[in-house]
């Protein structure tokens, strides 16, 4: 046990006892109905089975009894230690002779579970989560108001910091909007007036126009004589206000967060004429002295969708500057910041897993639950050779609720002193090299090998990108076919009418038609042509996509930089520290929904919920707030000749949460929104003049054709088989502040989505097959 203090860590463990004669038959029957429901879940866990009825009788009693099994151990966190690495610094020790493998199995309670959205939602207005976060994660911060001078290197920082909110709100530019907030040493206010009053003679509105901005940028609203309106504490809120329009405030309104679940049994509420007193759960929330008196018969309490709201009428109507004498108040703009530090660090604790929940229409949708497990699970230490399993489940209760827990079983012999130890990494991640990448998120370490790793990632694909072999696209017009005979997968009937009208026979199985037009099979028709091109395989999905992409074409500049996350940890890791500004769309393999952050460690942490692709993304040149994709369809025939719907693009909006001007760190995609195309482009012309808009499309048609030349030089066509291929491109600002359409992905267009039901498209296609392309609807490439 070398040089290890031990600490005793005990519960109130309950005694497993087994059922008696009587109630055998009820038990066995209760446990029946555990393992129908829960199997599935405990297979995948990997719990030998002999285990499940212990699990069983331990959940059903709500037993944590590792307790009795392990005592906490001070960590040694010096170099020459030989303890595994830990979370926290206690590690958890054995203190009986000897635990062996499948000996037995504890439970693990989970003191937060949240969603990617309400991380920093939960951390603002859980009562007491932030503390408890800020002292799991070491991240503190002086969060009161304070008049001390700012040093250089901090005033820097908070300058850049506020560039981007003076650009958008006084509407100059970042290199305009970063020489006033140097000017007037960094004062965000001062530098949004600067702005709108250059040019102009200073107005006696001016006060207003700062109350505006103040309120704009949700800070407090002052009054005359430096006195506010509204402030935050660490726990409540406050607004001040009049109750019957008069011009001294004579009433003061606390908002305090309970929590989700909360009701008025929760609170106890006491009003003095001088003093306020709120408890919450038995906790003491409010407790002193008021800067003036209330009228006590006329306050009042309520709880309302987990918040708690405290009307104070004041006895004379006056300003006052606190709620509680001596109370520390907090600067929203600070709090934000320090909001989104705590949340960054906190992902080094997270671990996740996805259910299948309700949503707001009634249907069954994935979700992705993140947890941090309670003390005893965080000082379970890591080491590429566990001695534990522990993972997370689902409990279904008997009153119907799913309760979140983990559950650990030793994997091997423990002996009394050893130090239990899990494997930190998912199963799957096998490689030494990425593992090392995976745990950097966790355990941080010196990241010069993974910037080497990023360096020797872009060395590759530049000689890729000089090695690579462009295929030519035939210029001459399309073979004419004389198939007629057409089979159109859950076709419309009218779309079987378009097609009839257009000279084609529609056939009612596939074994009558010529051509077919199906989704995703994977047989094959040696008679017939079909729309799977062999391309269709490359750009079945966003990972095959990228890699496809990288391997052929190396770094280009129309494509945006992507990472297959399984594979490539450590060169992601990298790149997101070479730019530290940068943000990433996280696409799933199994149809969860994608996710945008700007943490690279956050990014890494998806991987164990199945995110495997990692694409850098951007703010639209139009708004920050969304994410424009422009779609185009491209048709590529059996002969390899290139034709791009010329009729229309698709344009496609993702709006973006954002905080203080920027995007929300971490957040689900919305989903996209469909833009009229002639809109897009006024505004488009508008913004950036009619020079970008006009060439947009020609851009955007040079990057398919250059994409498909690529592809092309090391997978050509099979002669037989055609296919009609969705580009989606990303819409970002250029060097020289224009757009620059980014190649975001490829996908095969869906038969059952969309050509089945269009009047339009389907019949153009096969007008190019059999060889009488209408030029109003099609442009060739090269031509």
């Amino acid at each position: 046990m070398g040089n290890q203090a031990f600490l005793c860590y005990c519960f109130a463990a309950a005694t497993l006892e087994a059922p008696s004669v009587d109630d055998a038959s009820s038990y066995m029957l209760q446990y029946g109905r555990f393992e129908a429901v829960h199997k599935s879940q405990l297979e995948a866990l990997g719990l030998p089975a002999h285990l499940w009825q212990v699990l069983y009788k331990k959940l059903s009693s709500d037993t944590f009894d590792i307790g009795d099994y392990v005592a906490f151990g001070e960590r040694d966190n010096s170099e020459s230690s030989s303890v595994a690495e830990g979370l926290t610094e206690h590690s958890l020790c054995l203190n009986v002779d000897q635990l062996e493998a499948g000996g037995n199995v504890f439970l693990v309670d989970h003191a937060w579970t949240t969603s990617i959205d309400q991380i920093i939602e939960n951390l603002d207005r859980v009562p007491g989560l932030l503390e408890r976060m800020e002292k799991l994660t070491g991240t503190y911060d002086s969060l009161a108001c304070s008049t001390e001078v700012v040093s250089a290197g901090s005033l820097d920082s908070e300058i850049e910091a506020n560039v981007s909110t003076v650009a958008s709100m006084a509407g100059v530019s970042e290199e305009r909007a970063r020489d006033l907030l140097v000017s007037v040493n960094g004062c965000l206010i001062d530098a949004i007036m600067a702005a709108e009053d250059e040019g102009k003679e200073a107005t006696p509105g001016q006060n207003t126009l700062q109350e505006q901005i103040i309120q704009q940028l949700g800070g407090s609203e002052a009054l005359g004589g430096g006195k506010s309106l509204q402030w935050r504490t660490r726990r409540y809120d406050c607004t001040q206000y009049a109750l019957d329009g008069g011009d001294q405030p004579d009433a003061i309104e606390v908002s305090v967060p309970l929590g989700p679940g909360s009701s008025a049994r929760d609170v106890k509420c006491t009003f003095g004429p001088k003093h306020l007193t709120v408890s919450v759960r038995g906790s003491c929330v409010v407790d002193g002295g008021l800067p003036g008196e209330v009228r006590v018969d006329d306050c009042t309490w309520a709880v309302e969708d987990g918040m708690l709201t405290i009307t104070l009428v004041k006895r004379v109507a006056d300003t006052w500057s606190e709620l509680i004498l001596g109370e520390k108040h907090v600067n929203p703009f600070e709090l934000r910041k320090h909001l989104t530090r705590v949340s960054g660090e906190l992902w080094r604790f997270f671990q996740g897993y996805d259910c299948m929940v309700q949503g707001a229409d009634r249907s069954i949708v994935k979700q992705t639950n993140w947890y941090i497990q309670d003390e005893v699970g965080l000082s379970v230490a890591h080491s590429s050779d566990p001695n534990v399993c522990c993972l997370p489940f689902l409990y279904l209760g008997a009153q119907g609720q799913m309760l979140p827990f983990s559950v650990m079983w030793p994997i091997k012999q423990i002996s009394r002193g050893g130090v239990l130890t899990r494997d930190f990494c998912p199963s799957w991640l096998k490689d030494p090299r990425q593992r090392q990448g995976y745990l950097q998120a966790v355990f941080p370490a010196p990241t010069q090998p993974l910037l080497d790793a990023y360096l020797e990632f872009t060395k590759e694909l530049e000689q890729t990108a000089a090695k690579a072999v462009r295929a030519s696209l035939p210029t001459t017009p399309a073979p004419v076919t004389q198939s007629r005979r057409v089979f159109v997968s859950e076709a419309t009937p009218q779309v079987k009418e378009a097609l009839a009208a257009a000279g084609f026979e529609v056939a009612a199985a596939i074994e009558e038609a010529d051509i077919v037009l199906v989704d995703g099979t994977t047989s094959t028709y040696a008679d017939k042509i079909t729309n799977q091109h062999p391309l269709s395989s490359v750009f079945s999905s966003a990972d095959k996509t990228v890699l496809a992409l990288q391997s052929v074409a190396g770094a280009q500049d129309w494509q945006s930089p992507g990472f297959h996350l399984p594979t490539q940890l450590c060169e992601f890791i990298g790149a997101a520290l070479m730019d530290g500004n940068s943000w990433w769309k996280l696409s799933s393999s199994q149809a969860s929904p994608s996710v945008v952050t700007s943490s690279w460690a956050a990014a890494v942490r998806h991987t164990d919920v199945g995110y495997t692709c990692a694409l850098k993304c951007m703010p639209s040149a139009l708004a920050p707030d969304q994410i424009h994709l422009v779609e185009r369809l491209a048709l590529l025939t059996p002969s390899n000749r290139l034709y791009i719907w010329r009729q229309n693009m698709w344009v496609y909006s993702h709006r973006i949460q954002l905080r203080d001007n920027k995007p929300e760190p971490y957040q689900t995609l919305s989903p996209a929104v469909e833009v009229a195309e002639a809109l897009f482009m006024e505004q488009l012309r508008a913004k950036l003049g009619d020079s970008v808009a006009s060439s947009l499309a020609t851009s955007i048609d040079s990057i398919i054709a250059d994409t498909v030349r690529l592809l092309l030089g090391i997978d050509s066509s099979d002669g037989k088989d055609f296919g009609l291929f969705s580009f989606q491109f990303v819409l970002g600002k250029s060097i020289d502040h224009g757009i620059a359409p980014l190649l975001h992905g490829v996908s095969p267009v869906s038969v059952r989505d969309r050509l089945a039901s269009s009047t339009h498209l389907t019949p153009a296609i096969l007008s190019v097959l059999a060889g009488s392309p209408d030029a109003e609807n099609w442009k060739q490439a090269g031509v």
